[in-house]
């Protein structure tokens, strides 16, 4: 059960954390730092054409992935504001306030984002299916589980956070790549 922090205890890491190491090849380097967490939030990067009002609120989501460190649980709201994040740039790019799924459709529709301008592509097993397409389906669903209640609890926040900065990139690409995907 979550509790309040004692106030003595407010910069101390949750233990929670101290069971995810880095890894070098198949072993185990050593056990991850808040260090290596902020090195690789920080390289979760929205380029230079992504307005700043995104930009400003995609940060809120890297800052609790990095505030997890001393508060696991904060891992499940930075998801949440990241997926809140790639809704708030649907509706800033499409002018319209339509459903997140709706919204998510019309960007694969138009040509917005494509599997190529996702880096999580080259892990994915099941090709079957394009990656975008599964995108339209799992981050409605995510997003409303965790936004209206649930009992989740992971460390999926740097993976949400890189799938939604590709995400948001492409729906602003750089002025050379305006005609194509770009991450």
């Amino acid at each position: 059960m979550e509790t309040l922090k004692q106030f003595d205890e407010l910069t101390e890491p949750d233990q929670r954390n101290f069971y995810f190491c880095l890894v070098k090849g198949k072993e185990v380097a050593r056990r991850m730092t808040l260090k290596d967490v902020h090195e690789q939030v920080s390289s979760i990067t929205l380029h230079q054409n992504v307005p700043e009002d995104i930009k400003s609120h995609f940060a809120q989501a890297q800052n609790l992935a990095v505030y997890s460190w001393f508060h696991y649980q904060l891992n499940v709201t930075a998801q949440l504001m990241a997926f809140v994040s790639v809704e708030y740039a649907l509706k800033k790019k499409t002018g319209t306030k339509c459903s997140f799924k709706s919204l998510i459709e019309r960007a694969i529709a138009e040509g917005w984002i494509a599997d190529e301008g996702f880096a999580m592509t080259e892990l994915r097993d099941n090709q079957e299916e394009s990656y975008v397409s599964v995108l339209s389906d799992v981050m409605p669903k995510l997003r409303n589980d965790l936004a209206h209640g649930t009992g989740m609890l992971h460390n999926n926040a740097l993976s949400s956070l890189q799938i939604c900065a590709d995400f948001i990139n492409q729906l602003f690409p750089r002025c050379e790549q305006a005609g194509g995907v770009s991450r």
